[in-house]
């Protein structure tokens, strides 16, 4: 089998159909065999219906917390941004298992007005 990662990222305008082409994809593809991380990114995350998780569980996804990324600063001067944990930990602790064996991850969401 191909184990090298690939990372696809879909894009376009609102209403274009960005999240059922996502997650048909990411579906298709566990289907296939492959190792599958799907991120929504969307301040109003649906990715998880369109993977199979009911409207409730889809809910009680945990967002990832805003402290995942640390500033560092080299001798130089220039700041960089890096992540406090590796990816696999992060996937593990904030990821949820959808149908089809995808591994969903939730950037964020609004939870109430003016959050955004």
């Amino acid at each position: 089998m191909d184990r090298r990662v690939h990372r696809i990222a879909v894009c376009g305008k609102g209403g274009s159909g960005k999240t059922t082409i996502a997650g048909t994809l990411a579906r298709v593809l566990a289907r296939g065999g492959r190792r599958v991380v799907a991120i929504d990114g969307d301040s109003n995350p649906n990715l998880a219906l369109t993977l199979g998780l009911p409207m409730a569980e889809a809910q009680r996804i945990p967002p990832l917390p805003r402290d995942l990324l640390v500033e560092r600063v080299d001798p130089s001067g220039e700041r960089t941004f890096v992540l406090r944990e590796p990816p696999d930990e992060i996937i593990r602790t904030y990821g949820v298992r959808t149908s089809d064996n995808v591994m969903l991850v939730l950037m964020g969401r609004v939870d109430h007005a003016g959050a955004g």
